[in-house]
Parts: C-alpha cells; structure tokens; sequence
C-alpha cells in the first residue's frame, strides 16, 4: 500500500452483447482475481452495471508501472481478447487516474 496515499486506479466499462452481460461480468471477475496476484496490486472491483447498461471493472495499483506491467501478463490480454467478441464494438472505455486518498497520507 502506497505510503503517501497516492495511488493508480483504472476504469474500464464497456456494453455486453444482448444476453452476454453474465458471460462478460464472468470475465471481468477473473480479469480482477487474475490481476489480484500481481505485483502493486491493492485492490480489484467489478462494476455491475449503470444506467446505460455498461459492465466493467475497476482496479487500484501503486504505481502505472506496476499497473502496465500486470496488464501485459498473457493471461490478461487472453481474457480482454476473448472479451472483445462478447460486447457491443468500439463499446470500451478506458481510463487512468492518480489518485490521492488522504486518510492514507
């Protein structure tokens, strides 16, 4: 846990083909457990779902280092690869923040 309660959190979301939001949330909690064993890991949420029916996760890192580095694994990309065929084309959003929590600091 980052000592100066600075943090990398990234948000991915993206929209399921019609009846493949649980084969999609399936895929993103093992995108989360998956990446739970790397290095600068701190913490892993999956997103259910908002109101415009977009799934995804979300995940907390030390470093970008650490956060690029658990995300070239080739389990990882497999996983994001295979889910490319499950959701709704150019759906994907991705996006990257440093974070400050100051409860930590």
């Amino acid at each position: 846990m980052a000592d100066d309660g600075k943090f990398y959190v990234r948000l991915s979301l993206m929209t399921p083909r019609e009846g493949m939001q649980e084969q999609v949330l399936a895929m993103h909690r093992t995108l989360v457990e998956g990446l739970a064993s790397q290095p600068g890991f701190v913490r892993g949420y999956v997103i259910t779902g908002d109101r415009w029916g977009r799934v995804g996760h979300l995940n907390v890192y030390t470093s970008e280092h650490e956060a690029d580095h658990a995300a070239q694994t080739q389990h990882i990309l497999s996983l994001r690869s295979e889910m490319l065929m499950l959701i709704v084309e150019e759906s994907h959003i991705e996006r990257s923040y440093e974070v400050y929590d100051p409860q930590l600091a």
